[in-house]
């Protein structure tokens, strides 16, 4: 009888060098990668570990031996500026947030805003700075604004814009108003083309210069005035920057 042949040990081929090169750059990123992520980790972790503790300035010292410097930011606060005596004044009649105010003369007015979220005001208030008192209060008109309004002067005449009509943080109205502060009389201006809130910037005129409202988009509504002579709204361009 012919004696067996001894089994042979069946081996994979190896990988062809066109799979080989690409899976070893393919590992040697992944590596890359892992290692990056741990040391940046490590990096950080001190500054947002929970487990931190604030040491006073002066109490302990470095690895180095050295004290601990600090840094501050090179802030408005840090600047050298006059120092100005603050002075407080006799409290508003009501709590606002989020109205508007002008300044005519020694008299400032305070128009709108909120008490509290249910609670939004519809009159003026009315300062006095020579008597140093709240000498005044008139209601504004039922549909105006009554928080977030753009609000600008012309020494006689007070420009509402815009804003949120009524609580609860509304959707933006388009109505404007305008009051002449030597009659006491309201009328309304032509609706803006569009609405605004967030407190629309109205630049203040100069001589017969419109005012310019200027929403939280750097686009602008020109009106043209003086009441009643109203012109329609104006779109202006972006300013450059």
């Amino acid at each position: 009888m012919a004696a067996l042949a001894p089994p042979t040990t069946s081996s994979k081929p190896p990988l062809p060098p066109r799979l080989a090169l690409p899976l070893a750059l393919a590992l040697l990123l992944a590596l890359a990668f892992v290692a990056d992520f741990l040391s940046y980790s490590s990096a950080i972790s001190p500054a947002v570990s929970p487990s931190s503790k604030t040491v006073k300035e002066g109490s302990t010292k470095l690895r180095n031996g050295s004290q601990p410097v600090r840094h501050l930011n090179a802030t408005f606060s840090d600047l050298p500026a006059p120092h100005w005596e603050w002075e407080e004044m006799p409290p508003a009649p009501v709590p606002r947030l989020d109205g508007a105010s002008v300044q005519i003369g020694d008299l400032f007015y305070v128009v709108a805003g909120y008490e509290s979220l249910d609670h939004v005001h519809s009159h003026v208030d009315v300062y006095n700075f020579t008597s140093n008192t709240w000498t005044g209060r008139f209601d504004m008109p039922k549909k105006m604004s009554n928080s977030h309004l753009g609000m600008a002067s012309d020494g006689r005449y007070i420009y509402a814009v815009s804003g949120q009509f009524g609580p609860q943080c509304r959707p933006a109205v388009s109505r404007n108003f305008v009051l002449d502060t030597k009659l006491r009389k309201w009328d309304e201006m032509p609706p803006l083309p569009v609405p605004r809130e967030k407190k629309p910037r109205a630049g203040e005129p100069k001589l017969r210069r419109p005012p310019t409202i200027f929403p939280s988009s750097h686009t602008g509504q020109r009106l043209w005035l003086p009441p009643p002579l109203f012109r329609p709204w104006r779109r202006l361009s972006p300013p450059k920057r």
